[in-house]
């Protein structure tokens, strides 16, 4: 089979692999769909997210779809031909954290695409069944692959705990601000406000119902004429960039939250102290999701979410290389490339 893989920073090579076989409980997938992330663009452009770093080659790939292509012995409730949205993160299920349902934060917990563990990009991969989630007839690869950003969006609505009329900001309207954005409307926030520098990405964001999308110099005064000069209830950090950390803290009204999503360059978020500490705000940060994939498909098979809109750039994975170029860029109105393995 195919499989793309990372050697070192901007390295990505071909290689032709043996098909894995699935074992006791697992199932093997062919990939469909998988889109590619700021986190791969992370691995691709340094090598490292943060203190991580790749030390042998690695495929990436984490927002993923595919159909079953065998069983391992004792799978039930699935099918050869079944279409699936995979959930990338493998739990233990037996530490303290997964034991009090935290099953995000499990300590060393395996994530395709993330060392060691292998990703997507490739023809095939094997998984356990139960990570395996069947999606209905309705729900294309496409949009089964970007279920993996939505999930992480409701997951930070649900940590946030939205009330009823809420004024939201949304810093960084990629896949995952705009899951975000879909998920507070969902939740009944009030006035939702979006900062963004790629106009494509703001005029999507209106459409998936944001009331006001923004240069991000503008967002201070957008803020203060939406809720005369009191700041927004929840401050949802999205893009990763400093800049976007320090506005938060701005614009988050007295004992208002912050809830920082985005991976930084580096491995520091600069918080600014003064507005920080007088306003006592709380800071959340959300580790990818948890017990949202379900809940997530459930919404995209019944309309009640767009995710459609996401995919705006397609590849075949001979041209992974063009994919991750342009993700690193955000070149050319892109919301998330998405990488074809097979149709």
């Amino acid at each position: 089979m195919r499989a793309v893989r990372l050697h070192k920073p901007y390295d990505l090579r071909m290689h032709d692999e043996p098909v894995p076989q699935p074992p006791a409980g697992w199932v093997l997938i062919q990939v469909k769909s998988v889109g590619v992330c700021a986190s791969d663009v992370h691995w691709y452009r340094d090598g490292r997210i943060g203190n991580t770093a790749m030390t042998d080659p690695i495929i990436l790939g984490h927002e993923a779809s595919g159909m079953i292509s065998a069983l391992g012995e004792g799978v039930e409730g699935l099918k050869v031909g079944d279409r699936v949205a995979i959930e990338p993160a493998k739990p233990c299920m037996e530490c303290e954290f997964c034991r009090a349902g935290h099953f995000n934060v499990c300590p060393g917990i395996p994530f395709f695409g993330t060392p060691p563990t292998d990703g997507c990009l490739r023809d095939y991969i094997t998984w356990p069944a139960a990570l395996a989630i069947k999606i209905p007839d309705s729900v294309s690869y496409d949009d089964a692959a970007m279920v993996e950003p939505l999930a992480v969006g409701v997951y930070a609505a649900e940590l946030a705990r939205i009330s009823p009329g809420d004024t939201i900001a949304i810093l960084g309207s990629g896949a995952i601000g705009l899951s975000v954005l879909q998920a507070a409307k969902i939740a009944g926030a009030g006035r939702i406000i979006v900062s963004e520098p790629i106009p494509a990405r703001r005029e999507l964001a209106v459409k998936l119902g944001a009331a006001q999308a923004v240069e991000p110099s503008e967002l201070a005064d957008a803020v203060a004429g939406a809720t005369n000069g009191r700041g927004v209830d929840i401050a949802f950090e999205c893009s990763g960039s400093d800049e976007a950390v320090r506005d938060c803290c701005e614009i988050a009204r007295v004992l208002g939250k912050v809830m920082i999503l985005g991976i930084p360059d580096g491995d520091t978020y600069p918080f600014v102290a003064s507005p920080s500490r007088r306003k006592q705000l709380s800071a959340t940060f959300v580790r990818r999701s948890n017990l949202t994939t379900e809940k997530s498909i459930e919404r995209v098979a019944a309309g009640k979410v767009d995710v459609k809109s996401y995919a705006s750039h397609h590849f075949p994975l001979g041209q992974t290389r063009e994919a991750m170029d342009l993700a690193a860029t955000k070149g050319d109105g892109l919301i998330r490339a998405v990488i074809v393995v097979s149709e």
